[in-house]
């Protein structure tokens, strides 16, 4: 061998990365490269003349290189085989040994010279790989979702058994090679796509149009009816390496519980369509974003045309600033507040409403507001009906105690002259004594129709409550008319004159209204001064929804230390009957007609010209049972 060729050789033999022995035809090691002591830890003259057993990690491993057969192996007199080996240090590693034979001129066997390429990392890694797809496997089988790849030809390479049990029926024929059409195609035609029945004129088209979301996938997951009553979830998506990975997922319970929720929604927004309560729902910066048709009716707009605007802007300016510190002042400790509005409709009528404000808090943050409103309008007429009630039975337990003392003394006076003149016509008649008979029946009469007309007028008082029949607007002009015409000779015989001015419209009984008022004008010419013609005024006033009535005459007029006394039963300060006619009941009786129509009747002590009584009524407001 020339001299340059020996010592590239050389060079080579040493510098080779890997293992390189040199073995006798015994087995015994002759010579080993420098990268022998790097991979096995021994020093040449370690296992110089050694046999090559020392290397192999055990018998079976050394057993099994010297039974290779070598007519089997790439070349004629070499072989390859994965074998572990032992180092000095006694770790054992996996190898790769390229075995050679060396053969003399004589074509014996001389030894071998074998390569020993440490695959330890290579072994290790497809361990790890082989871990990881072991792993990667079990989870894909482990998962309740169907999970598929499939090629660039649109072929089926992997699944999963959830896929598979999926498919259904058409599953039992899947296999890795199938195209995504046939898959469809199967799955179609074993009817697990109820909505698009076997056989329909629409499966044609209904299928392609799954085809081409399958090639060219929309990344959105769409939900189809599928077989069995269930509900399945449909998703495709395009990798990086022109493969198709498909999921099919069983959304049966989320779907029925989002119909379940569709269906609360509804009727939850049936019902709040359909309440009788004002519902809105405001936003943080105080703009509607919700309210139902109750409300949108009673602001007179739509729903949609509230949506979004100021709710200040439907509240009373005097109101804002108020409101806008109770919302402000709502806390998640205290998060509700309630007030009562009235407001004034068109018809002049009151509308009562009851608002519940409620701030919804997101923890400590508000996220919105809810105002809740009822209307009370009906409750509040209830409420005024029952403390009209109550105030006519005080009216009424009033009377009852008048009635009684009447009773115990003014009804008793006509019954003691009736009894003294009775008594005294009978001595009389005992006696023989018949001139005096005329004068005392005289006074028994007398005493008779007295207690005639007391018990009409007691009548008369407890009854004006119960007579109050139809409500209704009545003008004081046209029932002062009724009044005077009734009065007619009387104020003749007085020549009676009037003056009248601004006679406002009230609510009530025209025909009660009329006997107040005929009472009034009546007394205010029988108590007339002498050789003085009786001047009666009769004008009003409105003060806010109240009619004050002024009946002013210039007579003898009235003590004012006796204004209260006048108006009670068979009270008289002029007790001559032949001067000043009468029962004492009048005035009792207007007053009681004045507080049947909610109204109250005084007299005017400031008035010093003669006598002047205020009647105070409600201008619109209907009283009594309605």
């Amino acid at each position: 061998m020339p001299i340059a060729q020996k010592h590239f050789i050389q060079a080579l033999y040493d510098s080779f990365p890997d293992p390189v022995v040199v073995v006798d035809a015994s087995r015994i090691i002759r010579s080993a490269n420098p990268a022998n002591t790097r991979q096995f830890g021994y020093a040449l003259d370690e296992i110089v003349d050694l046999p090559a057993r020392i290397l192999y990690a055990t018998d079976e491993d050394y057993e099994a290189c010297l039974n290779s057969d070598l007519s089997k192996s790439p070349t004629e007199n070499a072989s390859e085989g994965i074998y572990r080996y032992r180092r000095k240090d006694g770790s054992v590693f996996s190898a790769r040994l390229r075995l050679t034979e060396v053969n003399g001129e004589d074509g014996k066997s001389q030894g071998f010279i074998g390569v020993v390429h440490d695959i330890s990392d290579i072994l290790e890694l497809d361990r790890e790989r082989k871990k990881t797809a072991d792993m990667l496997n079990g989870a894909l089988q482990a998962i309740p979702e169907g999970f598929a790849i499939f090629d660039r030809d649109e072929k089926i390479v992997v699944f999963n058994e959830a896929y598979r049990r999926i498919l259904g029926a058409a599953g039992q024929g899947l296999h890795v090679g199938m195209t995504a059409k046939d898959i469809l195609v199967a799955v179609y035609e074993a009817g697990n796509y109820p909505f698009v029945p076997v056989g329909s004129p629409d499966a044609t088209a209904w299928i392609e149009s799954r085809i081409e979301d399958f090639r060219h996938p929309s990344g959105k997951a769409q939900v189809f009816p599928y077989a069995g009553g269930r509900w399945l979830q449909v998703e495709n998506l395009k990798a990086e390496d022109g493969n198709t990975v498909v999921l099919r997922i069983d959304v049966t319970a989320l779907k029925e519980a989002e119909l379940a929720l569709d269906r609360q929604r509804l009727e939850y927004y049936t019902l709040v369509q359909n309440i009788p309560d004002f519902i809105c729902r405001i936003s943080r910066d105080l703009n509607y974003t919700f309210v139902n048709e109750r409300y949108a009716q009673f602001r007179g707009l739509s729903a949609s045309e509230l949506t979004g605007k100021p709710f200040l802007d439907f509240v009373p300016e005097k109101d804002r600033e108020r409101l806008v510190r109770v919302l402000e002042n709502l806390s998640p400790e205290e998060p509700i507040v309630s007030r009562e509005q009235c407001q004034q409709l068109a018809d002049g009528s009151e509308f009562w409403i009851f608002w519940s404000n409620m701030a919804v808090f997101d923890g400590e943050k508000l996220a919105e507001y809810i105002t809740v409103g009822r209307d009370i309008t009906e409750l509040k007429r209830q409420q005024a009906r029952i403390a009209q009630q109550s105030a006519e039975l005080q009216r009424k337990n009033e009377a009852l105690h008048q009635f009684t003392g009447t009773v115990s003394h003014d009804l008793k006076a006509p019954l003691r002259h009736m009894s003294m003149f009775s008594d005294m016509i009978g001595e009389d008649v005992a006696n023989g004594n018949l001139e005096e008979l005329p004068v005392y029946t005289q006074h028994l009469r007398q005493s008779a129709r007295r207690m005639d007309q007391l018990i009409d007028s007691l009548l008369d008082y407890a009854q004006i409550a119960d007579q109050i029949g139809s409500w209704q607007t009545v003008s004081i002009g046209d029932v002062i008319s009724d009044a005077i015409l009734n009065l007619d000779s009387f104020i003749r015989e007085a020549d009676a004159s009037f003056e009248f001015s601004s006679l406002p419209q009230v609510k009530g009984d025209p025909e009660l209204l009329k006997r107040l008022c005929q009472n009034l004008i009546g007394n205010a010419i029988k108590y007339r001064k002498d050789d003085v013609k009786p001047v009666i005024r009769v004008y009003g006033e409105k003060d806010d929804d109240l009619v004050r009535i002024y009946f002013q005459d210039n007579g003898i007029g009235i003590d004012p230390r006796f204004s209260k006394k006048i108006f009670d039963v068979f009270q008289r300060l002029h007790r001559d009957e032949s001067v000043y006619q009468g029962t004492g009941i009048g005035l009792a009786l207007a007053k009681r007609i004045a507080e049947s129509h909610n109204g109250s009747l005084e007299l005017d002590t400031t008035f010093t010209e003669g006598a002047r009584f205020v009647l105070v009524l409600p201008e619109t407001r209907q009283s009594g049972g309605k």
